[in-house]
């Protein structure tokens, strides 16, 4: 893997925090095996014993990502003002999960991409898949 960027400064300037929302989806799916896909809002606190669901007390402040030639990793740091933990959303977009197909048939080469969306905890601990992006 190649690092590309790692912004390490902590900082409470609300543009910066802003882009950082920006490069989170607002929402992840969720499979329920047969029974669908729920939507689950990525805008709480993902760390045990902590409830909050209140956006104004979650603040992203520090980002890396790297890049190889089947996927691309973001590690997107947040802290949590009600707890006052910190746990990291870690974004998968897989490259190229598939071929798309044109709607006459022909196969085409434009290739389908997948996000997936973990949580780790302040040391990089997996706790667990959340959902697609």
């Amino acid at each position: 893997m190649k690092k590309i960027k790692s912004d390490c400064t902590f900082s409470r300037i609300m543009t910066e925090n802003d882009d950082l929302w920006h490069e989170i989806p607002g929402i992840a799916y969720v499979s329920l095996a047969r029974r669908g896909m729920e939507r689950l809002s990525l805008d709480q606190c993902f760390l045990q014993n902590c409830d909050n669901k209140d956006i104004n007390l979650l603040e992203p402040f520090k980002k890396e990502e790297f890049e190889d030639e089947k996927k691309l990793t973001k590690l997107i740091y947040i802290k949590c003002h009600k707890c006052t933990g910190t746990f990291i959303l870690k974004l998968e977009t897989l490259k190229a999960v598939a071929k798309s197909n044109d709607p006459t048939g022909q196969s085409t080469d434009q290739t389908l991409s997948m996000g997936l969306i973990y949580a780790l905890d302040e040391k990089g601990n997996n706790m667990g898949h959340i959902g697609y992006f």
